[in-house]
């Protein structure tokens, strides 16, 4: 009989040589070393496996067992083997140099079944389903916690916050109803940091065994069986990576209040500490080990008040030290709460031999460490959601049911001070400057964040704790916390979360033509496993991510055993490296440690229980202004020309490996060139002249190639013969918008086409215009005025541009040297408009300072321009009080029509690049739309300020970089939201979506994705997610540059809008100007005009017209990889 400590590992199967004469009843028999020697009796392809029974057999150290059973024409042998960690076990007392040979071959060919009769299963080692599973999916098959269940507790007041998280009732202290996914987040969160499981050593396998439910750890390094290997206990705490919007911050405030209560503990796995202690006990207590305690520290005699305890001071004593929270208790007299007012620590001791060293040298001071115990949690989060976490504890938390400190702008008071705050507020790189290391190099004593042991540390956008080298990250390695939570619903950066469950949930309307674009589903992200049967090399975007969340597990949580070096590398992602595709079990060990460490629900179970409104995405199609199709096809034909020209050597070849600057910005042109792009001299006649040589000298080119450039020279040539096109891009710097209702004298003096086709004039000039247009002058007047800002706005531009061209003469210098890379150049630098506000050059002043000044000299102008009013009340303006116009950007007129007939109380966010929203920003400044400006150029303060700005009922509009408004903000007082451009990768899209769609949205949202017709963006739109990889986005961005394409369709609008043309100085006098019901006006002006008070202009600091204060002025285009 087999041990009963055996494991069942599985049978294997022999052929036999001949036909054994047919039994009735087969039995199973002992399976013995002579039976295997039996003469001819199996068949060649079985000697292998007899020979590796008789090894088994052999090793009496293993504890190898086996009985077999005739079946048909095979003997099924089925096989125990005795783990090395049982009792009566001589796996470590008897060694085999054959042993690693015979576990590896049993463990290969053994089958996972154990009666005859079942199917044959596959063996014991053979690659599973789950093997071959992505780094994506094992992060989507994270189990959504379970309803709250926790083991038996002595402590009464634990027992009352389980039996409460049980019943789903409200956290303490928390006055927002929650919902029951949150109350499960918050009673997993307190089970991982009150009753942490174990950790299986990572060198071990857990394997199924045959024929029962068992579990048995196969160590494939040294092929050790184990049925109980060494374990490692869990970090107390963990990562909270639920999905976007579903109150991640209300989790981490619930976590906190609910565990008020609970004391912050000495490290446990050290044997030098002393028992926790109070100060009024240091400074007090005759006792024996208070006095020695005293003597360790070197406490002062001259503080000392030594009495004998009474019983009540005692109990205080114990109840200060085991509950913090219990002064404020609601039942507590009044009069014992001071009696509770008392500080824990505890003494890091010198070993013993030191110790009666240093007291005899009096120096013992100098290794004894007092190390208090903080009640407080340290909340680390970016600088732009400082403000959010404090008006998400007021709105959230009753009064008074935390203490806060937020350290924003201040320098850290003592010890004792911050020991009294249930919550220290930082942001992340003012807790970064307390590095110890950062502060001594600036002659500074360490943080005092480190003289205690603090109860939790949450870091909110967890996702930076990937990098070990910020002063951030190391800085949080030194401190003492006894829990520690990361808080990021995108924990790296290619693990997507939400973004087809997102577009999943949400209609999808296409527009017009554009066919639909598949919305993802649950089919997209799972494996058909029945034909997953060869293993997959992990890429290295998924070894990325593994990198990175061993760098946050070993990091950051501190987990054993990753903590050293290079352990989660070694024991983690070695084995998944492998160019096979992962070894055994390595995806298991992978998932069995993010399932240990990650909370987070399935997106479709938030979806049930967290209804929200309805929200509906529409992909815009949009054709091309007349100008734009000329300025994309002449980018195409430049690009076409480039590549197939070159012969794909030459350094100008937009493809070459040592050109990839010139690449990324191409692919940024054709980017901005569907919203709106100029640059001065993109070489037209020179690119026409080279490409029409060039087929001249190559009439054997491949025909494909051949009509590419007839093509290109085709659009080249009409770009040539296109009235003021040529010179709007040499001369113009703004958007043009159509002029055609000034008289001439206006259009000649103000447009940027003036030789040729004055019939536009630009945004900036029209800003200018508008404020010229005063009562008693003449046009007369406007057309000199016009001249003058002509030759003042081209001495700026000239100044600025030579600002620009110094700080990127490298990059220049080698365009001009490359005569076939004009469409490379980077769009014109542009002027800021008069009524877009740009950062102040000096720093020196305050901004309190110079909001004042400005108020005060804007009002002064106001009242000279009233007072001029009054005198000229009767006189006529040069131009009409409203003009109607259109801009030569599709997508800015869509955004301007689309705000002016919304209803009054929509408010929009509007995503795209900071170039493109730079020019937005004049178009909804010329028609009074008030907007505030959020971008990643802009310092944190000015960001901060232009999001409380949109939460005030004037501002209608945010204008949103996508880099910054992805992540952690929430904008639910908007409910609509625009896309400029289509988003390749729809997990950006998903979270940016979730800034407005959320929790707390109580209005229908409205998701435009503008997309224009015939272009790559048509592309991107009509893809699936299964072609959105960011492998798939290099592809393409390659192949936009091998095959451009050119664009025919075009639309010559004639729907206008209105916009005021009285001066912003006569203001208060003026009126707001828009078609009926804030519809648009047609080019007829067949709509009323509403006559009322215009509302008042506020802008934030217009950061996305500007780059920093070394190009002031400069509209700044943000370099974004494709898509």
């Amino acid at each position: 009989m087999p041990h009963p400590d055996s494991i069942q590992l599985g049978i294997l199967s022999l052929g036999l040589s001949f036909q054994f004469p047919s039994s009735s009843e087969p039995r199973w028999a002992p399976l013995s070393i002579p039976f295997l020697e039996s003469d001819a009796l199996f068949d060649d392809s079985s000697t292998p496996l007899v020979q590796l029974l008789r090894l088994a057999l052999s090793d009496v150290g293993l504890g190898f067992q086996g009985e077999w059973i005739r079946d048909g024409v095979k003997i099924k042998v089925r096989c125990w083997i005795l783990p090395s960690d049982v009792p009566g076990s001589m796996w470590k007392s008897m060694h085999s140099k054959d042993r690693e040979r015979v576990v590896k071959g049993l463990l290969s060919n053994a089958s996972r079944y154990w009666d005859i009769g079942q199917s044959e299963a596959e063996t014991i080692l053979s690659i599973r389903p789950e093997d071959g599973q992505s780094m994506q999916e094992i992060y989507s098959s994270i189990p959504s916690p379970r309803d709250p269940h926790f083991q038996p507790s002595d402590s009464l007041s634990d027992r009352e916050l389980f039996n409460s998280l049980s019943d789903y009732e409200n956290p303490f202290g928390v006055k927002t109803d929650s919902y029951k996914y949150q109350i499960r987040s918050i009673a997993k969160m307190v089970q991982m940091e009150m009753q942490p499981e174990r950790l299986v050593d990572p060198l071990f396998t857990p394997l199924q065994e045959a024929g029962r439910d068992a579990t048995y750890y196969v160590n494939l390094s040294n092929w050790d069986i184990q049925r109980h290997p060494g374990w490692y206990d869990l970090p107390r705490g963990g990562i909270l990576c639920e999905q976007m919007g579903t109150g991640k911050t209300l989790m981490c405030l619930s976590l906190i209040t609910s565990t008020l209560y609970q004391p912050t503990l000495p490290p446990s796995n050290s044997i030098d500490l002393s028992p926790v202690t109070t100060d009024v006990a240091e400074r007090t207590y005759p006792f024996a080990a208070n006095a020695d305690l005293r003597a360790l520290t070197g406490y002062p005699r001259s503080q000392t008040h030594l009495t004998f305890p009474s019983l009540l001071e005692l109990c205080a004593n114990v109840l200060a030290t085991n509950d913090p929270s219990a002064k404020h208790h609601s039942d507590l007299p009044d009069m014992l709460r001071p009696l509770l007012e008392r500080r824990t620590f505890y003494c890091t001791l010198p070993a013993d031999d030191e110790c009666s060293r240093y007291a005899k040298k009096k120096t013992y001071n100098q290794t004894v460490k007092k190390i208090h115990l903080a009640k407080g949690t340290l909340v680390i989060v970016p600088q732009i959601l400082i403000h959010q976490w404090q008006a998400e504890i007021e709105h959230h938390l009753e009064e008074g049911a935390l203490s806060v400190y937020n350290v924003e702008g201040k320098q850290l008071p003592s010890i004792e001070t911050l020991l009294q705050y249930d919550v220290i507020l930082m942001d992340t790189l003012r807790f970064g400057a307390e590095e110890t290391q950062h502060r001594v190099s600036k002659g500074m004593k360490p943080s005092v964040l480190l003289q205690a042991r603090w109860k939790r540390m949450i870091l909110d956008e967890g996702h930076t704790a990937q990098s070990k080298l910020t002063n951030s990250m190391t800085f949080a390695r030194q401190l003492s916390v006894e829990r520690r939570w990361l808080v990021s619903g995108t924990p790296t950066r290619h693990l997507q979360q939400g973004g087809e469950a997102e577009l999943e949930s949400i209609d999808v309307i296409h527009s017009r033509e554009v066919s639909r674009t598949t919305t993802p589903t649950a089919n997209d992200v799972r494996v058909d496993w029945e034909a997953h049967t060869v293993r997959r090399a992990w890429n290295q975007l998924e070894l990325e991510d593994a990198y990175r969340i061993g760098r946050m597990i070993g990091g950051f949580l501190a987990a054993e055993p990753f903590k050293t070096e290079g352990g989660f590398e070694r024991n983690v992602i070695a084995p998944l490296r492998n160019k096979e595709g992962p070894s055994f079990g390595a995806v298991r060990r992978m998932k069995y440690i993010m399932n240990s460490l990650m909370v987070k629900h399935a997106p479709h179970v938030i979806d049930i229980e967290a209804q929200l409104p309805p929200s509906t995405i529409i992909n815009q199609l949009l054709q091309f202004e007349p100008m734009q199709k000329i300025t994309y096809n002449v980018l195409a034909a430049l690009v076409a020309s480039n590549v197939y020209t070159s012969g794909g050597e030459d350094i100008d070849y937009f493809l070459h490996k040592d050109n990839r600057e010139a690449f990324l910005q191409v692919v940024d042109n054709l980017h901005l060139a569907c919203f709106w792009y100029s640059a001065r001299d993109m070489g037209v006649k020179g690119c026409l002249d080279r490409t029409k040589s060039w087929l001249e000298r190559h009439p054997e080119a491949d025909q494909h190639v051949r009509e590419q450039l007839e093509e290109g020279c085709h659009h080249l040539q009409l770009a040539l013969d296109s009235q003021g096109w040529r010179e709007w891009m040499t001369n113009g710097v703004s958007m043009p918008l159509d002029g055609h209702v000034f008289p001439s004298l206006i259009k000649e003096a103000w447009s940027d086409s003036f030789n040729s086709k004055p019939d536009a004039v630009d945004v900036h000039s029209f800003n200018i215009l508008r404020e010229l247009n005063q009562r008693g002058k003449t046009v007369q007047d406007l057309h000199i005025a016009g001249w003058d800002h002509r030759n003042t706005k081209l001495e700026d531009f000239q100044k600025t541009m030579a600002k620009y061209m110094g700080k990127h003469a490298k990059e220049q210098k080698k365009l001009a040297k490359a005569k076939n890379s004009t469409a490379a150049k980077a769009p014109k630098a542009v002027i800021n408009s008069s009524s877009s506000p740009v950062k102040n050059g000096s720093r020196k002043r305050k901004n309190t300072d110079i909001d004042e000044m400005d108020q005060r000299l804007q009002e002064a102008e106001r009242n000279a321009a009233l007072a001029n009013t009054a005198l000229n009340i009767n006189l006529p303006r040069p131009l009409p009080d409203a003009v109607h116009t259109r801009s030569k950007s599709a997508k800015a007129n869509f955004v301007a029509r689309t705000i002016m007939s919304a209803d009054k109380d929509d408010k929009f966010v509007i995503f795209g690049d900071a170039y493109e929203l730079g020019h937005l920003t004049e178009i909804l400044d010329l028609l009074d739309i008030t907007s505030t400006f959020v971008g990643s150029e802009l310092f944190t303060r000015d960001r901060r300020k232009a999001l409380d700005d949109f939460q005030k009922p004037e501002i209608r509009v945010c204008l949103l970089d996508l880099k910054v408004g992805a992540r952690g903000l929430n904008l639910v007082v908007a409910n609509r939201m625009i896309f400029l451009r289509p988003i390749w990768n729809l997990d950006v899209q998903a979270q940016a979506i979730k800034r407005v769609h959320r929790i707390g949205q109580r209005r229908a949202t409205k998701i435009q994705i503008l997309v224009t017709e015939g272009t790559f963006e048509e592309d991107i739109a009509k893809r699936s997610s299964k072609n959105r990889s960011q492998d798939d986005e290099k592809l393409y961005s390659r192949a936009m540059i091998e095959n451009p394409k050119f664009v025919y369709p075009d639309k010559d609008e004639t729907e206008t809008f209105a916009v005021r043309f009285i001066p912003t100085s006569e203001f208060p006098s003026a009126t707001a100007v828009k078609g009926t019901n804030g519809n648009a006006m047609d080019r007829d002006g067949q709509d009323v005009i509403d006559h009322r008070p215009g509302p008042v202009i506020v802008h934030s600091d217009l950061g996305a017209a500007t780059e920093t204060e070394d190009l002031s002025g400069i509209k700044k285009r943000a370099r974004v990889m494709f898509a």
